[in-house]
């Protein structure tokens, strides 16, 4: 016997006692929720032939060339509201200055270039830039670079590139080129920069190597 055919009877003699003990409000709401399960519409192969739409025309390779049809390129682009930053001209205030630029823009669209051109080379330039530039120097000897070289190999620490470039009045990277640090000095500096590691945690130091990872991706012009 099927047990749905018994299930029924048993829910229908509940279905009063449920009733008596909720109260009088209970009694039309038990009569119109029944307890027995009922099978709906939406099965999955209605489902699956519900969700099969047919993509959009634009989609769609053009139907009006002959057979076989050329690539062609498909322009859709995703819907999207306008960006704030770009207002029509008909909506612009009387006072706003871009409404003033674009008039200008639109008054001087038809004027030959080459007259803008030679208005601006014979007008004032702007003033040039002030800042710190050094003058090139072709003061230094060949007994100032063996006195550099001597400072350097007795006590790289008090003589360093930026002291000694101040002293002999020339750059830090000639200093560098001229008078490198001696092997001893190189050694100490990396003992120290690895002992300095060691006290990374481990964030750090996997920021550092993807640092790394990324320069060489850059020199390889993977980037």
């Amino acid at each position: 016997m099927d047990l749905r055919s018994l299930l029924r009877p048993a829910s229908q003699l509940l279905t009063p006692l449920r009733c008596l003990s909720s109260g009088p409000r209970a009694v039309t709401a038990a009569v119109s929720l029944p307890l027995t399960s009922s099978r709906g519409h939406k099965t999955t192969a209605r489902t699956k032939r519900a969700l099969k739409i047919s993509p959009h025309d634009s989609f769609l390779p053009s139907r009006t060339t002959e057979f076989p049809a050329a690539d062609s390129i498909i322009y859709n682009p995703p819907a999207s509201e306008a960006s704030p930053s770009h207002t029509p001209f008909i909506f612009l205030p009387r006072n706003d200055p871009r409404r003033l630029a674009i008039t200008r823009l639109r008054s001087t669209a038809n004027v030959d270039p080459t007259a803008y051109n030679s208005q601006a080379a014979n007008g004032e330039l702007p003033p040039e830039m002030r800042y710190k530039r050094r003058q090139p120097k072709y003061n230094l000897t060949k007994e100032h670079i063996e006195e550099m070289r001597r400072l350097r190999n007795e006590d790289p620490l008090t003589w360093s590139v930026q002291k000694l470039a101040r002293k002999f009045e020339c750059s830090t990277v000639f200093v560098q080129m001229a008078a490198p640090a001696p092997p001893e000095h190189l050694q100490w500096l990396k003992g120290k920069l690895e002992r300095k590691m060691e006290r990374w945690g481990p964030k750090k130091t996997a920021a550092r190597e993807d640092r790394k990872r990324r320069a060489e991706m850059l020199y390889r012009g993977e980037l």
